[in-house]
């Protein structure tokens, strides 16, 4: 048994820790049976840290517990999550049917807990205002991780804060609809999905998992498929079912919120704030709509109809946007980049269309992270957005901008209005629109890349 584990036991302590300890040994007999000692480790690490009443970092968890065994700190390595997800699973089934104590680890917490034990909850009474933080893990490398989890933990908690002193929105083009409409809101999370990728070397079998971002497996089951073509490796890519959400798009969600303070009508609506993947016809048809994040991280339920109305082509890969009716490209200078190259542009996307049932959908949108921070900070800015055109037929069919983003690395340093129309959002609920031929997935899967 783990030595500071015996200190504390031998200590004595509260009736919740003995429970703790008490629950430990099903789960050693079980980790003995696994034969994986870094699940080992992290089990005992993870205890002893619950006992002392301490939550630690992943990167305290890659030097203490897994000695920086194929660990580099800010890299894309993921064997703490991993194993994570390893440990969860693990203790599920130790306790299946079990009476008594049951552990478990919370998604994006590293502790263990009892089941039953309180959890703590976003405060909401008297708020008139419901936030509903989807169960999906936020997938990003190394230090970005734990920030970024943490600000979207900020972002739910603060989002019911409304100040109703500040000069509203509501009267502008971008959030007239929608501050008009007593509907809930739905506020849309662009994600990507990563699956596994597994060595079924028997010499590498106690190592870590790759975890895979391919644009051409955008989903659980476009992985089936790919399994189905080719079934001689069907066996080395799981499904984790785990998300990436860019750090950009975290910060611009901050943005909206700072938004939200500006539109008072908002304050007894429910608002409701999910990933892509987990938007359901049923939502969009019963809920106000706002996206935000990369045009690549929508979801078709969106950006069908989306690309119907625009007079925008988007272009394969998501680099880029092309003007229908002059053939302008607007390229994006963040999707590649190298140590002599920095990034010197990017396009914000703002539009607001009519949804399938009446409702309304504001898409806050980039072609890159510079792209979107820029369309979150305009959708929040009252002179900016006084500027985009009125009118009664663009009220009823809704409205697109695009912006020209001038960044420093990853600091953006302005934004000019390069096209402000109406949409042509007349059927776009009523059929598919020019959906390109069904490309099938090939079996040969691209490296992990980053939206």
């Amino acid at each position: 048994m783990n030595q500071g584990v015996s200190q504390l036991m031998s200590g004595g302590g509260d009736a919740h820790r003995d429970r703790l300890i008490a629950a430990a040994p099903q789960v050693r007999v079980i980790l003995e049976g696994a034969r994986s000692d870094r699940l080992r480790r992290l089990f005992e690490y993870l205890l002893e840290r619950t006992l002392a009443g301490e939550s630690p970092s992943e990167q305290q968890i890659a030097a203490e517990a897994f000695n920086d065994d194929g660990y580099t700190e800010g890299g894309p390595d993921a064997n703490v999550r991993v194993y994570m997800h390893r440990l969860r699973k693990l203790l599920d089934g130790a306790f299946q049917g079990a009476t008594g104590p049951k552990l478990y680890v919370p998604v994006g917490e590293y502790r263990i807990r009892l089941v039953g034990e309180q959890e703590a909850a976003v405060p909401t009474e008297g708020t008139g205002v419901k936030v509903s933080m989807p169960d999906w893990l936020k997938v990003l490398p190394g230090r970005t991780f734990a920030l970024v989890a943490a600000g979207l933990a900020l972002v739910a908690l603060v989002w019911v804060w409304i100040d109703h002193g500040k000069a509203p929105l509501a009267e502008t083009l971008a959030w007239q609809t929608i501050a008009s409409d007593n509907r809930p809101i739905t506020v849309v999370v662009g994600d990507y999905y990563l699956f596994a990728r597994l060595d079924r070397n028997e010499a590498a079998k106690d190592q870590p998992s790759q975890l895979v971002l391919d644009r051409s497996v955008p989903t659980r089951e476009d992985l089936t498929i790919l399994q189905m073509l080719d079934p001689a490796k069907a066996d080395a890519v799981v499904d984790y079912n785990q998300q990436y959400v860019s750090s950009g798009t975290i910060e611009a969600l901050s943005m909206v919120r700072a938004g939200f303070a500006q539109l008072p009508t908002l304050a007894h609506r429910t608002i409701n704030l999910v990933a892509a993947s987990q938007l359901t016809p049923e939502i969009l048809a019963s809920t106000n709509i706002i996206f935000v994040g990369q045009f690549s991280g929508m979801t078709p339920l969106l950006r069908d109809p989306l690309a119907q109305a625009s007079g925008f082509r988007f272009d394969q890969g998501f680099g880029g946007v092309t003007d229908a009716k002059s053939a302008t490209p607007y390229q994006s200078d963040g999707m590649i980049l190298t140590d002599e190259r920095i990034a010197r542009r990017d396009f914000a996307y703002l539009a607001n269309l009519p949804g399938p049932a009446g409702n309304h959908i504001l898409v806050i949108a980039g072609i890159g992270d510079a792209g979107v921070k820029e369309a979150a900070r305009i959708a929040g800015n009252l002179d900016q957005l006084s500027h985009l055109g009125q009118g009664s037929q663009r009220l009823s069919s809704g409205f697109e901008a695009l912006y020209q983003v001038r960044t420093i690395k990853s600091t953006n340093v302005g934004a000019a209005l390069v096209i402000d129309r109406p949409l042509r959002s007349g059927g776009i609920w009523d059929n598919s629109g020019n959906v390109p031929a069904y490309r099938p997935i090939t079996t040969e899967t691209g490296a992990a890349t980053q939206p």
